[in-house]
């Protein structure tokens, strides 16, 4: 039978932080982190992608084991007073900040010269300390339940390599971490879409119009001290870590 669509899974994500490689603030406020965590994912569901539009066109539910997996993640942690000081409802910061994950990912496997499906994505409060398990749902499924949504914390924003082991793509991603964030500020602030698309925070659902906006108050505020820094500087060292990542990709 043929069919103009593909499916992909809908999967509940937990993280478990286990140790700390490195840690540092950015603006925002915010930090950036990298190190070993513990990711627990198991396949509740499917939904069915057109092709070409990439449209969500249906769902159907699923019941599989979870998986267990021991990896690397390079994570950034949106701290509460940035989230205060966005002037927008609950549900338009979370759509927000799945939505900017969403652009993250796509970004990083472009930096990183890889394929998508190389990084894993999740959101999770954070922790009090390393070991401490936290949960939330993959972008694909964060926003089925709207009763079930909660303030956030302090989210971690994770991109983790979906290997066991990892393979060396959490590193260099905490390294340029400013370029994955300017070039995804311009990554969204590109898209001609008003609300959201497949091509920069993903597919704007119900209730989502807001979603692009968002993402980018939220890398206004992460990207504010890089904007102030001189152009030809920023510009040699962005050569020069471009070219540090290719020669780790390669």
């Amino acid at each position: 039978m043929n069919v103009d669509y593909y499916t992909d899974a809908i999967r509940y994500t937990q993280v478990r932080v286990l140790e700390v490689a490195e840690e540092a603030r950015i603006a925002g406020p915010a930090a950036r982190v990298h190190g070993d965590v513990l990711v627990r994912s198991q396949v509740v569901g499917f939904k069915k992608i057109k092709f070409f539009t990439n449209e969500n066109i249906g769902a159907g539910k699923l019941e599989l084991p979870e998986n267990e997996m021991h990896t690397t993640a390079f994570w950034i942690t949106l701290e509460r007073q940035l989230l205060t000081e966005l002037p927008y409802a609950l549900s338009d910061r979370q759509t927000g900040i799945f939505g900017l994950l969403y652009a993250l990912e796509s970004m990083a496997s472009l930096l990183l010269m890889c394929d998508r499906r190389d990084l894993g994505t999740a959101v999770g409060e954070r922790p009090p300390s390393p070991g401490v398990e936290s949960e939330w749902q993959e972008f694909s499924a964060a926003m089925t339940d709207p009763a079930e949504m909660k303030e956030f914390f302090e989210p971690n924003l994770y991109l983790y390599d979906a290997y066991p082991g990892g393979i060396g793509f959490s590193e260099p991603l905490y390294r340029v971490h400013g370029i994955l964030l300017r070039k995804t500020q311009e990554l969204i602030s590109a898209c001609p879409c008003e609300q959201g698309c497949p091509s920069c925070v993903g597919p704007a659902g119900e209730k989502c119009e807001k979603t692009k906006e968002v993402a980018l108050a939220i890398l206004a505020k992460l990207c504010e001290t890089r904007l102030e820094e001189s152009v030809v500087p920023e510009r040699a060292e962005s050569r020069a870590e471009t070219r540090m990542m290719a020669e780790g990709g390669n």
